[in-house]
């Protein structure tokens, strides 16, 4: 009956296809005539790849580092960097390296002293980059460099990067778990909202007629990204810290007991029902979104924001293997890359609806 109700929630997608992995490839050919901006001259030195190893890259190569921390990382999130125009990926990037580096504080660093000592060094970084004096020295981290090249040549905000900072720092000395969890997905959300809104400068100039329509959608795509990665760092809290994230509302409607969840996994008491509510609400939110797209089809109008709602590809697709597996957060498929999801990402923007 639960795999059923949320089954019914799910909306038409696109058609299942054998597309190979390797049809990625020409996209990578694509121009810079897709872009709503005039390019940049090409530099003078030859440009680098993007498959390059981890360790590669430093101040001099920011794009290398940038590239290799989301590509070893953040694979989703690099899958769908194909797609960014040439000059627009590199840029794109930066900020999801930047939300590596941020996450790193929050997940390697025990201390808050030390913790806050690194959050304020991207405080500064930040103020440096959006500084109106072109002396002020920007810090030779690649992350920062390649941060202040994209502001030089698109209008972003400085907002959302110090927003990606503060939810960081804030959620640090949180418990995993929130009283309810609409009191989780308004402290986490936020960082999702960042890293879908703060981008869209580089593929839609702010004064476009579009450009609120658009963000009022990525808005709902940011609370499917906070419900998938609710669910997905379940597994991770507790075998690392013993943990659990479940709201403890959901909690206490399903009589979860956070002991038996520590011992027998999705085997206890009432953690799968909590996962279908939790995905229903993911689902729900992709659900509107595409409910926002109806004048156009569905499809993602211009064509050249299209980059950045292939982030809702693998949220999804997510959501549709976990509920094959009857909401099993634990199921070892569910820790595996799905071979499937790079075809799925091109064909979505092949297709150009959400």
């Amino acid at each position: 009956m639960r795999a059923a109700t949320l089954t019914s929630r799910f909306t038409a997608s696109c058609s299942r296809t054998n597309v190979a992995y390797s049809l990625i490839a020409p996209s990578l050919a694509r121009s810079y005539a897709s872009s709503p901006y005039q390019p940049p001259p090409p530099p003078t030195s030859a440009k680098p790849s993007l498959n390059i190893p981890s360790s590669s890259g430093g101040p001099q190569a920011p794009l290398e580092y940038c590239s290799s921390l989301v590509q070893r990382l953040d694979p989703e999130a690099w899958l769908c960097s194909y797609f960014w125009p040439k000059r627009e990926r590199s840029w794109w990037l930066a900020y999801r390296a930047f939300n590596l580096e941020l996450h790193s504080i929050s997940t390697t660093i025990t201390q808050p002293a030390l913790a806050s000592i690194r959050f304020q060094f991207w405080r500064d970084a930040l103020k440096a980059i959006f500084s109106n004096n072109s002396d002020t020295p920007i810090p030779q981290h690649p992350v920062a460099v390649l941060l202040a090249e994209t502001r030089r040549n698109r209008p972003i905000q400085k907002y959302y990067l110090s927003q990606m900072i503060d939810v960081r720092a804030k959620t640090l000395s949180l418990p995993p778990s929130s009283p309810t969890f609409e009191s989780h997905l308004s402290t986490y959300t936020p960082l999702s909202t960042a890293l879908l809104l703060g981008p869209l400068p580089l593929l839609l100039p702010p004064s476009h007629s579009t450009t609120a329509h658009i963000s009022h959608t990525l808005s709902h795509l940011s609370t499917l990204l906070t419900t998938v990665s609710l669910l997905r760092n379940l597994p991770i809290l507790i075998s690392s810290k013993r943990q659990i994230n479940i709201p403890s509302d959901l909690a206490e409607k399903h009589s979860i007991v956070e002991e038996q969840v520590l011992r027998k996994g999705a085997e206890a008491t009432g953690i799968r029902d909590a996962c279908w509510d939790i995905g229903t609400r993911g689902m729900d939110e992709l659900i509107t979104a595409r409910r926002d797209l109806k004048e156009t089809g569905g499809k993602v109008v211009p064509s050249t924001v299209m980059p950045l709602f292939l982030s809702a590809v693998p949220a999804e697709n997510y959501l549709k293997r976990l509920e094959k597996h009857d909401f099993d957060v634990f199921h070892p498929d569910l820790m595996k890359h799905d071979w499937q999801l790079a075809p799925k990402i091109w064909w979505r923007y092949q297709n150009g609806k959400l």
